[in-house]
């Protein structure tokens, strides 16, 4: 090591304890929680995203000292010889430092919960900005409104905005403290969302920036992304089958890639799905995700009070505690609505609803012995006509009452709608003698043992009205998969997230 740099650390250490900035109630109040052994071992599978030698607060010496940190996804570490403290790093604020005496200063930052606070200094100026460079991604910071202007609502708290200093556009969403005052439950599903979203990465779930907190509010600042509602989608247009199956295909990507963290959705209906108009695929967005982890005897109170009633799982009245099979059959719920859009009540009434199980039979029923239409209403004759046998077969297997009897998501994934949809595009290109050729579509079991497909509908796009003119494209026109499953942040899929939550003693106050 080079002298100057052993002067400049010893300079840092000098100045850090001859200072009084610090109580010492809060320098003894440290945050940082015992992690063991094994499960450490689990995190270093994993990309470790930095590491060094930092100056922090040794409560035991009572004197700042170096020591050796890593930072993982979300996760801070201390090593001290076989010895490892962790810290969730999105339970935490963060604070930039200046500790100044005289001709020497030293720059550094406080990382805080409520259980206490991390001290972290450096020795050289770029090792401090790339450590807090990389920090702010995960840590809660402060000044929202200092640095970003809002403009539209788009959806009820969420904003479109831009960042004052070069007009880069971003959504937030944003809730009231007082709000998580009266209804904790609330806290902890933002907290559990903010926790996911931090820890894996897919192209239909919301795309995390920044976490803002002030004394009044808390600002989820996201890739910009604009859009409406499917439930306002379902209301003004008539969707054809294609669309309804890029849409629903899209869904079971991401309850497929959440399962795989041990993560499910919890709240899936047709508010919680937006539609985003800002790509040029009918892409479709997850919003609201109300993932909560349980334990034994666990009330779900919550759960019956907070979702939307007609698309909670008929094992929830049993006890069962929420998961993937439980939004498959919400899925199921949100493909009726779909396929039956007359069906959908108005958002006034939306909690009041059931779903007419002897019209889907009847309609099963109709199109297996293939018998005359003409039997079903004359008002719903022309929707019903387009709706397939095969989707009909899916939407009964998801709406199975048995949990243990309803469709898992790998067999919806294989499920043949998709294939004779693909196969119905394949002859309407065939017929309209296309000029330009589309791309191979193998069938969906061909490509079992490949990633996960996407359906995608690329959009005819005209200058007046960019929505309108994806929604009423050609029917057969570009259904494409492509073999895109997402992935997760920085290798973090082997890591059991949820294991980790479990273990830490993190308090929750977002």
């Amino acid at each position: 090591m080079k002298n100057t740099d052993l002067q400049s650390q010893n300079q840092v250490g000098w100045l850090l304890n001859l200072v009084g900035k610090f109580s010492t109630k809060d320098l003894q109040s440290q945050n940082l929680k015992e992690i063991g052994e094994e499960y450490m071992k689990k995190i270093q599978l994993n990309a470790q995203l930095l590491s060094g030698f930092i100056f922090s607060y040794d409560i035991y010496k009572q004197e700042f000292q170096e020591k050796l940190f890593h930072i993982y996804p979300n996760i801070l570490i201390c090593q001290s010889d076989k010895i490892y403290t962790h810290l969730i790093l999105s339970n935490c604020t963060i604070k930039k430092e200046l500790i100044q005496y005289k001709e020497a200063k030293t720059y550094g930052f406080i990382i805080s919960n409520n259980f206490g606070n991390t001290y972290l200094f450096f020795s050289q100026f770029i090792q401090y900005r790339n450590w807090y460079k990389l920090m702010k991604q995960y840590c809660k910071l402060n000044d929202f409104f200092g640095k970003y202007k809002l403009t539209e609502r788009m959806l009820p708290g969420v904003y479109q905005c831009y960042k004052k200093t070069n007009n880069v556009q971003f959504t937030a969403q944003i809730y009231k403290m007082e709000d998580f005052d009266l209804c904790p439950e609330i806290e902890e599903i933002v907290h559990n969302e903010i926790q996911m979203l931090r820890s894996v990465k897919h192209q239909n779930l919301l795309q995390l920036r920044r976490v803002y907190e002030d004394d009044s509010y808390l600002f989820i600042l996201y890739e910009h992304f604009k859009g409406e509602s499917l439930y306002n989608l379902i209301l003004k247009n008539q969707l054809h089958e294609v669309q309804i199956a890029s849409m629903i295909y899209q869904i079971l990507q991401t309850l497929k890639f959440l399962d795989k963290h041990q993560f499910y959705h919890g709240n899936l209906n047709p508010l919680n799905i937006i539609i985003n108009s800002n790509n040029q695929l009918l892409q479709i967005i997850l919003i609201n995700l109300s993932f909560k982890q349980y334990k034994i005897n666990d009330k779900l109170d919550w759960i019956l009070n907070r979702q939307v009633e007609g698309f909670i799982a008929p094992e929830f009245y049993l006890g069962f505690p929420p998961n993937i099979t439980s939004d498959l059959y919400s899925l199921g719920v949100l493909l009726y609505f779909m396929a039956f859009p007359k069906q959908l009540p108005n958002e006034q009434h939306f909690e009041k609803f059931d779903i007419d199980m002897n019209k889907i039979k009847k309609l099963h029923e109709i199109k297996t012995q293939q018998q005359s239409i003409d039997q079903l209403s004359c008002l719903d004759q022309l929707i019903e006509k387009n709706i397939s046998l095969s989707e009909l077969d899916l939407l009964v297997k998801l709406l199975e009452q048995n949990p243990s009897k309803r469709i898992q998501i790998s067999d919806c994934m294989m499920h043949h709608w998709f294939v004779n949809i693909k196969c119905k595009i394949k002859q309407l290109n065939v017929v309209k003698k296309k000029k330009v050729i589309l791309p191979s579509l193998k069938t969906i079991i061909e490509l079992r043992s490949q990633s996960e497909l996407e359906i995608k509908i690329q959009s005819q796009l005209s200058n007046n009205n960019r929505r309108q003119s994806r929604l009423t494209m050609n029917q057969g026109e570009d259904f494409d998969l492509v073999p895109d499953e997402g992935h997760p942040l920085q290798q973090i899929a082997e890591l059991d997230f949820c294991q980790l939550l479990r273990n830490s003693n993190q308090s929750r106050k977002i």
